[in-house]
Order: structure tokens, then C-alpha cells, then sequence
């Protein structure tokens, strides 16, 4: 990409206004949280959501989106547009930056002298940051010469500031994350991740969708009920829920009713909850990979004749495709949505290909399936995969067409992965399994890792005395 004179001037300015913001005093007690795409959502949101209830220190959401500000008003948080001048003000005098992805997520610009902490948004599978060195990311990150080196460090400032502390749960993510960000053992915290500490701490705040479901099958004003009544203790989880069990009863869920009847099934069943999340396909290849992956219309079919609605999460960079693969009946896209954490535990299959969210379902004990369509072609000009990806035990079926993945989503299929996951007690295939799904939680999750909250509270606390 070419840059002009203008865009080399606005460049080392912001560099310069970086380095100058280290002169500010920074307020011990204040800390700022910021999410990826300006949402409100992730372990910062969780974490800011926590301190906020225990007032262990003053916590700020900034964010460029105005709808998200008016969201976190209206239930009294404390929140500020970036470049507004309270914005501006807190970014230079906050000790704390928390966010999911980049220091951008809060004020990049700003930012220099503030402890950053780094929470990122998943236990890699997939190579990332400074280990990428295959497809269009690698030139951000490892840059051929020492003219393009410096062309990076301007204009990919954000990827190029090293945070000051991440959290790891275990030895495995320890390596992975020194690699990636470039990190020594004293920026490493041993710690889960405030997106799934937060529903463990909270149990009362799951956003039960099969109490959802349950209410559902009496009437649609019964479910509506349901949901008003979640949103006054937890307003933003039961808001999705509302969403997906709302604006779709009409059309979605009430004709999956009609043809569940004519199909033989019980309508007094409720429906089962498969979940499909892919991975960010960075190549930018043309056209939509999902349309052709699956038989839209055969799947949908396949849903209705056995009670089950599939939630569509395409990655935020991706979830303008999904628009086109949302009119079949019980296919329902959830990629707007905040983030799942609200109901991950009530999910009875989880569909992925690399990405981490199937590490966040492993100590829930969910079925797993792994759909690598295009698996050669991902690995080739998007990024390569980290060697243990390749060697990990067998925890979940790969498939790699859309036959092989229908019949992983048969009831019965599913039923067994589950059975298998949890008990384990009967014939050897199951002990099998049950082994690898605990030594693949482990080696993720660590073994009596300490929550993040607690984690976070204690080094903070380290740091003022």
C-alpha cells in the first residue's frame, strides 16, 4: 500500500503525541476498559462489569460508538466517547488500560505511561501476532527489510506496543503468548479469564437459554415475560436473549413449531442449541466461503426434522456474510450479538474450525465439532496453525465436507459425545475419550489456576504499596 507525504506527517505526529503522553500523571485508582470493533463485550467487559460491583477501583468504558455510550448510560455506568474531552482526560491520566485486543481499543494514541494489560480474546490453535509469518498479516508483524520495518512501526503502532502484563492459565499459553507478543515471564500472570470467571463467580447472571426455550414452548407472550423479568438483574445478557427469542418467534421458532408437529416430533420438546462459530478467514478471498460450505436449504431441513435451531456467529470482520445465510427456517444469526459467554453453558453442540471458543467450552464439558472446509487453503493464505494444534489427543470429530458434518449433528451423535465427555465409565472407547477431553482441559486451563479477578486484585494491590 502506497502512503502519501500527508500520510507520513499525520503518522510521526501521532508517534510524537504517543511519546509525549508518558509526561502525564497517572491515577492510581482510575482504569480504563475498551473492547475490539468499539463493542461492549469480552473478558474487558467482564472484568469491568466486576470491579464496577465490587468498587475495587474507579472503572471507565471508552468507546467511538455512540449507541454503545447510550447503552451503558442508561444503566448508570460509567462511560466516555474516546475524543470527547472527558475521554481525552481519563486516557491521559488512567494507570490502567484493559482490552481485548489493542491499546486502540481504548486510545492508542494516548496511552504511553499507563500500565497496559493485554486480556486478547482466546487461547490461540491459530498463529498470531509475531509468530504469523504466512498471509497478509505477516507483513504487519514480520516485515521484509529494515525501510518496511519502520513503514510498520508507524503505521501499525497499535500491533506494535508491547503490552505490560497478560494473563495465562497454564504453561502451554505461557510459551505461546512470550512468542507472540514478545514477552518475558514477569509480563505473565497466571490466571483464567474474566469471560468465563465471570459466570462461575456470578452463577445467578447465566442467561439460561433452555429456561428461555422452556417458556417458550407455552407461548410466545410467556417467553417474552420470561426475558423482561432476566433483564432487571441481568440486563445486557438477557438482552440477547430477548433478540433471539423475541424478534424470531414470529417467523423463526413458530414455524420450526408447525413443521416439527408435521414431522412427528413433540413440540413440547425443547428445541436443542447448536452453536457455529468460525475463525476469521484473513486472506480476503472473494465471495462467501460459508454459502458454499454448506447446503443451506439441506440443513435447515435436517434442524426442523429434529428439533434443533443453529446460531450463526460469524467473527465481527466477517459478520456482514452472514446476512445472506439467515432465511432458512431455524438458522438464526447471532453475529450482532455482544458475545455468547451469557449462555455458552446451555449450548448442546459447538461447531468451529480454529477457533478458541471451543477452549472456553471444555470445562463446561461441551460436544465439539471441528468443520475444516477449507482446511488446506486456511493454512496456506491465512496462517499456519501452532505445531501442538496438530498433536493434540483426539477430543471431537474433524470433519471436512458438509455430509460428514450432518451427521455429527444427528441427536443421537450428539447425545454420545456428551455422555462420553462426562461419564466415561463403561467401555474402553469412552475412558478413552474422557482422558483426552481432561488432559486437553488442562493443558489449556491448567490445574487450580486462580481466577482472574482475584489475580488482577492482588498485583494491583502490589503495586500501590
Amino acid at each position: 500500500m502506497q502512503h502519501s507525504i500527508f500520510d507520513w506527517i499525520k503518522a510521526i505526529s501521532r508517534k510524537l503525541i504517543f511519546m509525549l503522553s508518558a509526561l502525564m500523571p497517572r491515577s492510581e485508582n482510575k482504569a480504563l476498559f475498551g473492547s475490539y470493533k468499539e463493542g461492549f463485550c469480552d473478558n474487558s467487559k467482564y472484568l469491568y462489569l466486576h470491579w464496577q460491583q465490587t468498587e475495587f477501583i474507579r472503572c471507565i468504558w471508552i468507546s467511538g460508538n455512540r449507541d454503545v455510550i447510550k447503552q451503558l448510560q442508561s444503566q448508570n455506568r460509567e462511560v466516555y466517547y474516546r475524543w470527547s474531552m472527558k475521554g481525552i482526560f481519563h486516557a491521559l491520566t488512567a494507570k490502567y488500560y484493559f482490552y481485548n485486543s489493542y491499546i486502540g481499543d481504548i486510545n492508542q494514541w494516548l496511552a504511553n505511561g499507563a500500565q497496559k494489560i493485554n486480556l486478547w480474546h482466546g487461547l490461540p490453535m491459530k498463529k498470531i501476532e509475531f509468530d504469523i509469518n504466512t498471509g497478509p498479516m505477516a507483513q504487519v508483524f514480520n516485515p521484509k527489510g529494515k525501510l518496511a520495518t519502520c513503514k510498520q512501526w508507524l503505521f501499525a503502532h497499535q500491533q506494535h506496543i508491547t503490552p505490560d502484563l497478560m494473563l495465562s492459565p497454564s504453561e502451554l499459553i505461557d510459551t505461546l503468548f512470550s512468542s507472540a507478543f514478545k514477552l518475558d515471564s514477569s509480563q505473565l500472570l497466571r490466571a483464567t479469564n474474566p469471560r468465563t470467571d465471570y459466570y462461575t463467580l456470578y452463577s445467578n447472571k447465566h442467561s439460561s437459554m433452555h429456561s428461555s426455550k422452556n417458556s417458550k414452548q407455552d407461548s410466545n407472550q410467556d417467553s417474552s415475560k420470561h426475558l423482561s423479568q432476566r433483564s432487571s438483574q441481568c440486563p445486557s445478557e438477557a438482552q440477547s436473549l430477548d433478540i433471539l427469542f423475541g424478534e424470531n418467534t414470529s417467523s423463526t421458532l413458530r414455524t420450526n413449531r408447525e413443521q416439527a408437529i408435521r414431522s412427528g416430533i413433540s413440540p413440547t420438546i425443547s428445541p436443542s442449541i447448536i452453536l457455529y462459530v468460525p475463525s476469521w478467514r484473513d486472506s480476503h478471498q472473494e465471495g462467501n466461503p460459508y454459502a458454499k460450505a454448506f447446503d443451506w436449504q439441506r440443513l435447515s431441513d435436517h434442524l426442523v426434522a429434529n428439533n434443533q435451531l443453529f446460531l450463526l456467529r460469524l467473527h465481527p470482520n466477517e459478520a456482514s456474510l452472514a446476512d445472506e445465510l439467515t432465511s432458512y427456517v431455524n438458522i438464526i444469526n447471532i453475529s450482532q450479538f455482544e458475545d455468547v459467554y451469557g449462555f455458552l453453558k446451555d449450548v448442546d453442540q459447538l461447531i468451529t474450525d480454529y477457533s478458541s471458543l471451543f477452549i472456553d467450552a471444555l470445562p463446561l464439558g461441551t460436544p465439539i465439532c471441528f468443520y475444516r472446509f477449507d482446511e488446506q487453503h486456511y493454512q496456506q493464505d491465512c496462517r499456519d496453525m501452532y505445531e501442538y494444534a496438530e498433536k493434540l489427543p483426539d477430543i471431537a470429530p474433524k470433519c471436512t465436507d458438509f455430509d460428514e458434518l450432518l451427521e455429527q449433528l444427528a441427536p443421537e451423535a450428539i447425545a454420545k459425545q456428551k455422555s462420553n465427555a462426562i461419564n466415561g465409565e463403561q467401555r474402553a472407547e469412552q475412558k478413552s475419550y474422557k482422558k483426552n477431553y481432561q488432559a486437553v482441559t488442562e493443558l489449556f486451563w491448567g490445574k487450580d489456576t486462580p481466577n482472574a479477578f482475584e489475580a488482577l486484585e492482588e498485583i494491583i494491590i502490589k503495586r500501590r504499596t
